[in-house]
C-alpha cells in the first residue's frame, strides 16, 4: 500500500507595504476647508483700503448698512461709527472696494446724502425709501489719503464738470445763497458755490462757477448784476420792470453780459468782478471825462431824484448826483442846490481827421470854459421838466431860452454853477395865480349891488313915464292915442324885462355866480397843480377820509 500524497503547502507571497489612505468620511471636510481657504485668500486679495471720515453728527450713519456711492455705484460700506475722543464729532470707519483705492486722493470729498428741501432745489428724495448713504466726489490731486473730513452739505459742482470759478464782490448778500443760479442771456449757465464776509467787513465775497462752454463768454470786461426778484424802477422815463425768470423771482439769481465795446479776452480762473445792483448800473458805459456842476432852483424839486437824467434836446448828457438845501446865513430866501455829473464827450462832434476835439489831444480847460460862457450868453439855461406826468418824475433839461434873464457861469464856485430857468409848469402856475389875483380884486359884490340899484331906479323911471302916458292918453285922440298905446306896450315889455323873475335879471345873476365860481375853480386848480403836477393827466387825486 502506497502512502497518500501530502497536500500542497501554501506558498508565502510577499506583499508591498500599503499606502496611507484617507477615509472617505474625511473627504467632505477637506474639500470644505480648501474652499474656505480659497475664499479667504480671495477676500484678502480683493480687500480694499480702510478709511475714516469725520462727520459733525452721526445722522443717517448705520454700521453695516450705510453704503458709500460714487456716481450711484456702491464702492464701500461703513463698518463702524464711534464718537471722537473730544466728543466734538463722530468718526466713521469704512471699507472700500479694491478698485476704489485710486479714488482716495487728497481733495476727495464725502457727504451724507439725505432728503433735503431748500429754497432753490429739492434733492435726495430717493433716500426716503432706501435710506441715507454717503456720497463721494473724486478730486484731482495725485496725493493719496485715508483720513477725510465730511462735508455738511453736498457740493454744488462736481470736480468732473468742466468750467471755471470766478469771484464777485457784493455790498450785501441779499437773497443770494449757495446754489443760486447764474444766467447768461436768461440761460442758466452756472451756480453760486459759496460766500463769506470780507475780512474788513465792508463787502461780501461770492464764489461762482460757470460751466463750459459758457465760461468763454466771461471776459475781463464782463459785468455781473443781481437779477433776484423783480426790479421795478420809477423814473422820468416811466415805470420799468425787469426780471430774468420765474426761478430768479422765487430763489434769486445772478446774470452777466459783456458790452459790445468791451474787451473780448477771456477772464482767467478766479478773476474778481464787482457785482452791480441792477442791469442798468452794470451796463452803464464808463466815462473818462466827468464834470460836476451846481444848479440852484427856487422852485420845488419834488419828483427829482438822484440818478435822474440830464438831457439836452433829448440826448442824455449826464445825471443828477446829489440834492442839497441852500441855507446861507443872513439870506432872505432858501433855494435848492442840485449837483449834476455831465459827460461832455457825449456831445462831442464826430472826430474828423485834422480837426481837434475838446477832450482829445491838446485839450485846454480854458477853451472849454470860454465855449460854455458863450452858450450861456446866448441863453443856455438848466430847467426842471416833467419827464412823466403819470409818475410825476422830473429831469434836468439844458436848453436855450432867448428871453431869459442875463446870467453867467460861476467858475470860482466848487463845483462851478450854471444859471437856471424856472420850469414851464411853474410858470403856468404863476400865470394862473396872477389871473386869480385879478379876479379876486374885482368888486363883484359892489357891481351886483350897483346893478340892482340901477335896475330899481330904471323901474321907478318907467313908472313915472307910465303915469305921464296915462295923463297924455286922457288928452290925446287919434294918432296920438295910437302912439301912446305903442309907447305903453313898449313900457310893458320893458317892465317884463326888468321884473325880478325876468330872464334878463336871472341871466345876469347867473353870470355873476358863474364868474365867482370860475375864480374859485382857478384858485383850486393852481393849488392842486402846485401839490400834484401829475393831476394834469391822472385827474384829481382821491381825498383820504
Amino acid at each position: 500500500m502506497t502512502d497518500p500524497i501530502p497536500p500542497i503547502l501554501p506558498v508565502a507571497v510577499v506583499e508591498p507595504p500599503r499606502r496611507f489612505r484617507i477615509p472617505l468620511v474625511w473627504v467632505i471636510p477637506l474639500v470644505a476647508a480648501l474652499i474656505g481657504l480659497f475664499l479667504a485668500a480671495r477676500t484678502y486679495y480683493e480687500q480694499g483700503p480702510t478709511i475714516t471720515i469725520a462727520f459733525r453728527t452721526g445722522v443717517g450713519l448705520e454700521p453695516g448698512k450705510t453704503r458709500i456711492k460714487y456716481k450711484d455705484v456702491d464702492v464701500g460700506q461703513l463698518s463702524s461709527v464711534a464718537l471722537a475722543d473730544d466728543g466734538s464729532h463722530v468718526v466713521a470707519t469704512a471699507r472700500l472696494a479694491r478698485e476704489a483705492a485710486r479714488l482716495l486722493v487728497d481733495d476727495t470729498r464725502f457727504w451724507v446724502v439725505s432728503a433735503r428741501v431748500s429754497g432753490s432745489s429739492v434733492s435726495g428724495l430717493d433716500t426716503l425709501l432706501s435710506g441715507a448713504y454717503i456720497g463721494m466726489d473724486v478730486g484731482k490731486s495725485s496725493e493719496a489719503r485715508r483720513h477725510f473730513t465730511g462735508l455738511d452739505e453736498a457740493p454744488v459742482v462736481s470736480f468732473d464738470v468742466p468750467g471755471r470759478y470766478f469771484s464777485l464782490e457784493a455790498p450785501t448778500l441779499g437773497s443770494l445763497d449757495v446754489g443760486t443760479p447764474v444766467y447768461y442771456r436768461r440761460i442758466p449757465v452756472g451756480q453760486v458755490t459759496g460766500f463769506r464776509l470780507d475780512k474788513t467787513g465792508k463787502h461780501v465775497d461770492l464764489r461762482i462757477f460757470v460751466k463750459a462752454p459758457y465760461d468763454s463768454f466771461v471776459t475781463t470786461d464782463t459785468r455781473f448784476w443781481n437779477a433776484s426778484g423783480v426790479d421795478v424802477k420809477l423814473g422820468a422815463d416811466g415805470v420799468q420792470v425787469n426780471t430774468e425768470s420765474l426761478t430768479s423771482i422765487v430763489a434769486g439769481g445772478l446774470s452777466f453780459l459783456t458790452p459790445e465795446s468791451g474787451d473780448s479776452e477771456p477772464a482767467p480762473q478766479d478773476q474778481v468782478f464787482h457785482l452791480f445792483h441792477t442791469r442798468e448800473q452794470a451796463l452803464k458805459q464808463p466815462h473818462t471825462v466827468v464834470q460836476h456842476y451846481l444848479l440852484r432852483f427856487t422852485e420845488s424839486v419834488r419828483g427829482l431824484s438822484v440818478g435822474a437824467p440830464v438831457e439836452f434836446r433829448g440826448i442824455q448828457l449826464g445825471e443828477v448826483s446829489a440834492i442839497h438845501a441852500d441855507i446861507q446865513k443872513g439870506a432872505t430866501d432858501m433855494g435848492l442846490l442840485v449837483e449834476v455829473a455831465i459827460y461832455p464827450g457825449r456831445m462831442e462832434a464826430r472826430p474828423d481827421v485834422g480837426k481837434p476835439t475838446f477832450f482829445g489831444k491838446g485839450y485846454r480847460d480854458k477853451d472849454f470854459r470860454n465855449f460854455i460862457d458863450k452858450l450861456v450868453s446866448n441863453g443856455l439855461r438848466a430847467q426842471l421838466r416833467n419827464g412823466n406826468i403819470v409818475t410825476g418824475q422830473l429831469y434836468v433839461a439844458l436848453d436855450f431860452f432867448p428871453g431869459a434873464k442875463p446870467g453867467k457861469a460861476d467858475w470860482n464856485a466848487k463845483p462851478p454853477s450854471l444859471p437856471t430857468q424856472r420850469g414851464s409848469l411853474d410858470e403856468l402856475q404863476t400865470t394862473l395865480l396872477r389871473i386869480v389875483d385879478r379876479l379876486d380884486k374885482l368888486p363883484l359884490s359892489e357891481i351886483g349891488q350897483d346893478t340892482h340899484k340901477a335896475i330899481a331906479g330904471l323901474g321907478r323911471t318907467i313908472e313915472e313915464a307910465e303915469a305921464l302916458v296915462k295923463r297924455i292918453d286922457g288928452l290925446a285922440k287919434g294918432d296920438v292915442r295910437d302912439t301912446v298905446v305903442e309907447v305903453r306896450a313898449a313900457i310893458a315889455d320893458t317892465r317884463k324885462l326888468l321884473a325880478s323873475d325876468a330872464p334878463l335879471q336871472q341871466d345876469l345873476r347867473a353870470s355873476l355866480q358863474e364868474l365867482t365860481r370860475a375864480a374859485q375853480a382857478l384858485t383850486h386848480l393852481v393849488e392842486t397843480l402846485d401839490r400834484h403836477p401829475e393831476a394834469l393827466l391822472r385827474g384829481k387825486p382821491e381825498e383820504k377820509p
